[in-house]
């Protein structure tokens, strides 16, 4: 066992216990060695978060969900900002008037002034700080608590995930004219700084009918392009993406050939985006929409590649190589429609013949 897990063992045990003093005594010393990126950061932040709770510190919480806000990984960021705004959140007071006294009235004046109650009731209150002191074994939330935590953690994914998305719309069912969308969707009330300079740049490659935009979203529609050109395009379009993030994107390679056969052809593409630059916008997602003429086989599973129908749905990674293989067919649909009509006509010549030989049971004319 290593030291960083010897230290979080026993920063686990008195977190449990109670002890918050103690577990930040124990991370402390290891907490500037890992970083944010790293989930070991994340790990020693999310047990110093608790314990400067436990010991209402809530200002040092909350500078370690800022720290989080910035991990790569998306669900960690979306719970320190659910964390902020819990942390943030101010302490209500109890009116006077929400809380009931019951006066039992069957006691008499004359007994309650001889029970011993009464003169310890008019002693000063005696207190004991606790403070400093453990708390014991942390008790399990109840059901109901657990629910509605729940519920609102799904409310903030739903609010807060996929603040800017960008998607494209890659469609290859002709491949001599293949279309290209790209649509750049936000749900901040005002536009980011570099999707409103990602916008004006993109202005000297296309034209103002192939470009739309309101407040929230931003389209840009390609038509009849070539496998060649389609290249081309996308990687002027990741220059500008370039230019506007201040990163180095990397050009998307479109790798494909083909196998000719008598009933069609048969495609296989190897397209590859490298990523790895780009690890600095947050609450970014992009998606990639394949759409082919036919159904699609990929030889490599992929959790981040879904199939429905015709359609492949890829899941763009920030930091990563994001690469996908894939198959399909072209059939030569004039030499299927010429085979359907050839089989029709045999089948009618087929019926026509069967009646001939079965007769029509009518009286036949003398000769």
């Amino acid at each position: 066992m290593n030291e960083y897990e010897q230290v979080v063992k026993e920063a686990e045990l008195a977190l449990s216990n109670g002890e918050y003093k103690k577990c930040i005594n124990l991370l402390n010393p290891i907490f500037e060695d890992f970083q944010v990126s790293t989930q070991e950061g994340v790990n020693i932040r999310m047990m110093l978060i608790t314990a400067f709770s436990g010991i209402n510190k809530k200002d040092k919480s909350v500078e370690l969900c800022k720290q989080l806000t910035k991990s790569k990984y998306t669900y960690i960021r979306e719970d320190a900002k659910s964390l902020i705004q819990i942390l943030n959140s101010p302490n209500l007071e109890i009116p006077d008037d929400w809380n009931i006294e019951i006066e039992n009235s069957s006691i008499s004046k004359e007994f309650k002034s001889i029970t011993p109650q009464n003169k310890i009731s008019k002693t000063t209150k005696q207190y004991i700080n606790t403070f400093d002191l453990p708390t014991g074994e942390t008790k399990p939330f109840q059901k109901g608590f657990i629910f509605f935590t729940f519920l609102l953690s799904i409310l903030m994914l739903f609010l807060l995930s996929g603040c800017v998305k960008v998607e494209s719309n890659l469609d290859l069912r002709e491949i001599e004219s293949i279309n290209f969308n790209l649509n750049i969707s936000t749900k901040y009330v005002n536009k980011l700084p570099w999707q409103l300079n990602f916008e004006n740049q993109i202005q000297d490659i296309s034209t103002s009918k192939e470009i739309s935009s309101n407040n929230n979203n931003f389209v840009l529609k390609k038509e009849g392009l070539g496998i060649k050109k389609i290249d081309l395009y996308i990687n002027q379009i990741l220059n500008i993406a370039s230019n506007s993030i201040g990163t180095d994107l990397k050009n998307i390679k479109i790798n494909h050939f083909e196998e000719n056969y008598f009933i069609g052809k048969r495609y296989f593409f190897n397209i590859e985006l490298d990523l790895t630059n780009l690890k600095n916008i947050d609450e970014l997602e992009i998606f990639i929409n394949i759409i082919n003429p036919s159904k699609v086989s990929i030889p490599k599973e992929n959790k981040y590649i879904n199939l429905v129908d015709k359609t492949i749905k890829w899941e763009i990674l920030q930091g990563k190589i994001n690469q996908i293989e894939f198959s399909y067919w072209n059939w030569n649909k004039l030499l299927l429609w010429t085979f359907i009509i050839l089989l029709l006509i045999t089948f009618a010549y087929f019926i026509r013949n069967k009646r001939y030989e079965l007769g029509s049971n009518l009286p036949q004319l003398p000769s």
